[in-house]
Formats: C-alpha cells, structure tokens, sequence
C-alpha cells in the first residue's frame, strides 16, 4: 500500500495543506503521522482536525503529551514551553481530548510508526548516540520504523554483520534479512537547513524523501498576531 508519511506538523497549517495536496498529487492510498500534531505554531485546531481526519492513524508526540498535561513540559526550553502553554488556551476540548487519545505506538505489518523511539516511547529520548541508535534498532520488532522529533531526515541501517551504517533518507530501498531506523523530518518546523516541509512516501519497499515549498512569511505572520516566540517564527526561514 502506497504510504504518506508525515510527522511534527506543529501547528503550521500552511505547511500542512501544502504536503496533504503534494500526497494527493503522489496518489497514496493511505497517511500516517509520527505525532507532533501542535506546539510552536499558530494553528492547532485546523491541525489536529485535518491530521485526524487525513490520516490512517497517528501516534503521540511530546507536544501533544505536554499540551494535554500527560508529560512534564519543565524539560522542554522556555520558547517551546511558552507555545505550549499559548496551545492550552486555544486549542478545542475535542482536539485536547484527541490529543490525549493518541497511542504511543503502532505497529502494523510493514513498519512501526513512533515519534521518538521504539525501546523507550514514552521518556522522549533522541537517536544521537551510536549506542542509542543501536539498543532501538534490536528493540525494534519489525523490520522497519519510522520516526520523527530531532526534525532532521536520517536512516539507520542494521546489516547482516550488526554493522550500523547511517545514510542520507532520500531514498532507502529495503532488503531482507536488514533493519531501518528512519527520521522522516519535519512538515512544520525542519531543521536540516532546508526550510520547505518535509514528509516521506513508502511505496513497494522503497522509501523516498521528499520536500514541498509552502508559504512560510504567512505563517510566520500568524504566529506574531498570536504573539508568539521571536525565535520560533525567524527559524522556519532557514529551516534551523
């Protein structure tokens, strides 16, 4: 089944709707969402309704925990505890509600979808250190997972020998017998240096990267009217 893959939207509805019509254009047949539905960004409702409604199925992330009082926000830095707190004040009972719903993880019978890692969901860890990267690729139980929240595309690839080799997740073509630990990037708010919107397709065992532009000075209007963090609105120009 060809497969959408989006993850941390963040309430940037423009960035959204831009990648929801270039995976209309790509003729999936289905959407799945890492989590990160709101947070930094002005349009939680129109988020969460349009990812409910768009999607097969999404998991929980660590914004949408903080939002919805189920993970301590204290960890998170001041500007991303700020638009936390800005998304309890406007988001609807019924999104906080779904929020809430979201599970931490799924797993069907070609990958494993979770928003930061598939030993530990819930503690909100990120894949930066070799041992990290290794002790989540044998928790895995399927051969492939995706997941999101650092922002940044990368693949983890477990060989035959237990080597780990990390490569660009431009395109990934899966073979027996190997398993994939894949960071599909950010719709909402990349950090790769590449400010377009960044979601994924799955389709017969390859998995490809892809990139939308998408109007980023509205966005960035919106979020000052909201009164928003400096910082978050000037980062989505650079992708940083």
């Amino acid at each position: 089944m060809k497969t959408g893959i989006i993850s941390d939207i963040h309430s940037n509805f423009e960035a959204l709707t831009a990648v929801l019509s270039a995976l209309e254009r790509e003729k999936v047949e289905r959407i799945v969402c890492l989590g990160d539905l709101v947070g930094y960004g002005p349009d939680p409702n129109a988020c969460v309704e349009t990812v409910l409604n768009s999607a097969a199925f999404s998991v929980a992330g660590n914004h949408d925990h903080g939002v919805a009082g189920l993970t301590p926000i204290e960890p998170f830095n001041l500007h991303a505890r700020t638009a936390v707190e800005w998304t309890r004040t406007q988001i609807e009972p019924r999104w906080m509600s779904a929020l809430s719903s979201l599970p931490l993880v799924a797993v069907d019978d070609a990958f494993m979808a979770v928003h930061a890692t598939p030993n530990f969901p819930a503690k909100w860890h990120y894949l930066f250190s070799e041992d990290e990267i290794a002790d989540n690729l044998e928790a895995m139980t399927v051969p492939v997972c995706f997941v999101g929240h650092s922002h940044a595309p990368v693949a983890f690839e477990l060989n035959s020998e237990h080597d780990i080799l990390m490569r660009p997740a431009d395109e990934i073509r899966f073979q027996p017998g190997r398993k994939y630990l894949i960071n599909v990037g950010s719709v909402g708010q990349p950090r790769d240096g590449d400010p377009r919107a960044a979601y994924g397709v799955l389709s017969d065992g390859v998995f490809t990267l892809k990139r939308e532009v998408y109007d980023i000075a509205a966005v960035q209007a919106r979020m000052r009217q909201a009164g928003l963090p400096a910082p978050l609105i000037e980062r989505l120009s650079t992708g940083q």
